[in-house]
C-alpha cells in the first residue's frame, strides 16, 4: 500500500514537471524568433516614406522617387572575421537581417554614404578584395529595378599616410564599387557625391602650401577639381543634394537636435579618421555647390544643423542649408539604436513651383544590447532557477518517522495501520495492549531495542484516521527501566537516543521497528566535524557551533535521500534539462534564421 500510495503521489509531479520542461521549451522558441527576427520587423512598423510632406506637389500623373540612404555599413572582412563553429558573426548576420527589412521597403535607389567596407583600406590582393566584395553582395541583395551608388569612406581607402593602408584601396574602390567623386541626376535633381578622404588630404597640401582656394591649383582628377567642374554645370533651376561622408564643420556648442541620443559632433583628427572638414573647406562647398541639402556619415550617431552659406546676396537666395549626418546601418558602441534615411524626391516644374520637392525622414534599427539585457539575461536567469528548482528531490510523499517505532518486529506485508489492536500481526505475545508496560528479561540477552523519541505521529491510514495514543513523554518514562543500560548524544544536537546492546554484541539484521522502513545499511557512517571555539552560554547550557560534514551514505530522510540533496542527481539532471531546452531554442533560431535569408 506504501509502495502504491507513492506512485500515486509521484505521478502528479512528473506530469507538472514535464508541463514545465515543455513550457521552458515554447518559451524560449517563441523569445527567440521575436528577438532575433520579430523585432526587425516591429522596428520599421512607423516607419514610412515622406511622400506626405509632397502632397501639395504631386499630380495624378507624378509619382516620387523613393533614395535610401545608408551609412557605415562596416561590413566585416570574412578574411578577418571567421569561426569555424559560426558560420558569421554578429555583425554580418546583423546586417543581413536589418537589410532584409529595410529593403522591403521598395527603394528605387540605394546610396552608400562610405565606410561600406569597415577594413578596405587595408586589403592588399585583389583575391581578398574580390571575397570582401562577395561578402558584401551577399548582404545586400537587390533586384535589377534598383540602383546602387557609393560614396568613399577612410575605411574604404584610408585617410592620411600609413605603412598598414594599402596603396591600392581606391583603385579597388574604383573597379568594384563606382568613381570615387560623381555627379547623377536623380528625379530633377543634382546629387554631388564626393570623395571627402582625399579632399581633407588636398585640403592639408593646399595650406601646407599657404594658399587660398582660388590661388590653389587643383590636383588633375582630385575632388577640388571635380567640385569646381561640377559647379560650373549647375543649371540655376537643378535643386543640388550634397553627399559627403565626412561631415561640414560647425561649432562643437552646436546643438545636433532631438534624434541624437548623446552629445555633439566636434572637430578632432587621428591616424586614418577626421571628424569634420576644415572651416576654409567648408565655406568653399557651400559657396559652389549652394546645395538644397547636405547629408553626411562617419559620425555613426544622428545629427541636424544648419549652415549659412556666405557671399549670398539679392532676393531669393537662400542664406542656409540643412544638414543631416545620417545613423550608424550597424551596430556600434556608441548608439543603442542604428537606422537609415529615407528620401522621397519629386522633379522640380519652375513655373509652378511652391512647395517643397524633396523630403527626408529617419528610420530606427533594433537595439541588440538592448534586448540581451532586458530580455535574454533575465529568461536566462529566471529558467536556470526553474530547471534547479524542478531537479531538486521532493520529499513530500515520503512519511514520517512515527514515535510509535519502538516495538522491534519484521516489517508486516499487509497494510499498515497506525492503531495498535490485540489483532495486530508480528507484535510480540506481551505486547497486545499499547498501555502495557515493557516488559524485559533481567539478562537482557535477547532483546535489542532502538528507541527514538522523536516527534511526530503516523501517517494517516487508509481506513482509520491518527489518534494520539500517548505522549513521547509518557512512552519515554514507558520504556525506560533500570536494567537499560541507556547513554545521551550530545554531539549531534539532532534526536535524543537510548540503547540497550546485547552482550554478545550480535544484531538482528531482521529486526527493525514496525513504522521504520529498512535502513540501507547497518554502519552508521562517521562524519567529518569542524567546531567553533571556544563554547558559549545559551539559555543555560553550554553550547558550542559545529559544522557537520555529510558522508555518503547519510540520509536525511527515511527513503535514503542525501543530505547534499543527490548531488550529482541534481547536477545531471539539471544538465540535461538545460541542454534541452537550449537545444530546441538554437534550432528554431538556425531554422528561422534560414528561412529569413533565403526569402
Amino acid at each position: 500500500m506504501g509502495l502504491l500510495r507513492d506512485r500515486r503521489s509521484h505521478a502528479p509531479c512528473l506530469r507538472s514537471r514535464r508541463i514545465a520542461i515543455f513550457s521552458l521549451r515554447l518559451f524560449w522558441v517563441i523569445s527567440t524568433i521575436w528577438c532575433e527576427f520579430g523585432v526587425f520587423f516591429y522596428s520599421l512598423v512607423h516607419c514610412r516614406w515622406p511622400d506626405k510632406v509632397l502632397q501639395l506637389q504631386l499630380t495624378g500623373t507624378t509619382k516620387p522617387t523613393r533614395v535610401l540612404l545608408v551609412a557605415d555599413a562596416q561590413v566585416p572582412n570574412p578574411a578577418v572575421v571567421g569561426s569555424p563553429w559560426f558560420r558569421e558573426d554578429a555583425v554580418t548576420s546583423y546586417l543581413r537581417k536589418s537589410w532584409s527589412v529595410t529593403y522591403r521597403l521598395h527603394p528605387d535607389v540605394v546610396i552608400f554614404l562610405g565606410d561600406t567596407l569597415s577594413s578596405g583600406r587595408y586589403v592588399r590582393s585583389k583575391e581578398e578584395y574580390d571575397s570582401y566584395y562577395r561578402r558584401f553582395e551577399s548582404i545586400f541583395q537587390h533586384g535589377n529595378e534598383t540602383t546602387f551608388y557609393f560614396v568613399p569612406g577612410n575605411n574604404d581607402i584610408g585617410l592620411g599616410q600609413s605603412s598598414s593602408f594599402s596603396k591600392d584601396a581606391s583603385q579597388f574602390f574604383a573597379e568594384y564599387f563606382g568613381p570615387l567623386n560623381q555627379a547623377i541626376t536623380i528625379a530633377g535633381h543634382k546629387f554631388v557625391l564626393i570623395d571627402a578622404p582625399k579632399l581633407v588630404e588636398e585640403d592639408y597640401q593646399r595650406h601646407g602650401h599657404d594658399q587660398t582656394f582660388q590661388e590653389w591649383t587643383p590636383l588633375s582628377g582630385g575632388p577640388i577639381a571635380f567640385l569646381r567642374s561640377t559647379a560650373d554645370a549647375l543649371v540655376d533651376a537643378e535643386p543640388v543634394v550634397l553627399l559627403t561622408h565626412i561631415p561640414l564643420s560647425r561649432r562643437a556648442s552646436k546643438s545636433c537636435g532631438p534624434l541624437r541620443e548623446k552629445g555633439s559632433i566636434s572637430a578632432g583628427a587621428g591616424r586614418g579618421y577626421q571628424n569634420m572638414l576644415g572651416k576654409q573647406t567648408t565655406e568653399f562647398i557651400l559657396k559652389a555647390l549652394q546645395p538644397s541639402v547636405i547629408f553626411s556619415g562617419d559620425n555613426r550617431d544622428y545629427c541636424e544643423v544648419m549652415h549659412t552659406i556666405p557671399g549670398l546676396d539679392g532676393p531669393g537666395s537662400k542664406a542656409e542649408v540643412r544638414e543631416v549626418t545620417v545613423k550608424s546601418f550597424s551596430p556600434s558602441r556608441h548608439i543603442r539604436w542604428p537606422g537609415f534615411q529615407l528620401i522621397s524626391l519629386i522633379p522640380p516644374i519652375p513655373e509652378s513651383f511652391s512647395g517643397p520637392t524633396i523630403a527626408d525622414t529617419s528610420c530606427h534599427l533594433p537595439d541588440t544590447v538592448g534586448i540581451y539585457r532586458s530580455i535574454y539575461l533575465p529568461s536566462l536567469v529566471l529558467t536556470l532557477i526553474t530547471l534547479l528548482y524542478l531537479n531538486l528531490p521532493s520529499r513530500s510523499h515520503h512519511r514520517r518517522p512515527s514515535s510509535l517505532s519502538a516495538v522491534l518486529g519484521r516489517r508486516p506485508s499487509g497494510p499498515e495501520s497506525a492503531i495498535w489492536s490485540t489483532l495486530s500481526p508480528h507484535l510480540p505475545g506481551f505486547l497486545k495492549n499499547p498501555t502495557d508496560p515493557l516488559l524485559t528479561s533481567p539478562s537482557a540477552k535477547d532483546s535489542h531495542y532502538h528507541v527514538t523519541s522523536q516527534s511526530g505521529t503516523p501517517q494517516p491510514s487508509p481506513l482509520l484516521s491518527p489518534i494520539a495514543l500517548f505522549s513521547p513523554q509518557d512512552e519515554i518514562e514507558d520504556l525506560m527501566t533500570p536494567t537499560h543500560s541507556t547513554h545521551r548524544n550530545h554531539e549531534d544536537n539532532l534526536a535524543d537516543s537510548w540503547i540497550t546492546d546485547r552482550e554478545n554484541g550480535r544484531e538482528h539484521s531482521d529486526a527493525v521497528p514496525a513504522f521504520l522502513p529498512q535502513p540501507r545499511s547497518s554502519q552508521p557512517s562517521r562524519n567529518r566535524r569542524w567546531r567553533w571555539w571556544p563554547p558559549f552560554d545559551l539559555r543555560g547550557r553550554r553550547r558550542c557551533i559545529t559544522i557537520r560534514i555529510p558522508g555518503g551514505d547519510n540520509h536525511l530522510t527515511p527513503g535514503g535521500h542525501s543530505l547534499l540533496f543527490g548531488a550529482q542527481e541534481l547536477l545531471w539532471g539539471f544538465t540535461r534539462d538545460g541542454v534541452s531546452v537550449a537545444f530546441v531554442a538554437l534550432l528554431s533560431r538556425l531554422v528561422v534564421g534560414w528561412m529569413f535569408s533565403s526569402v
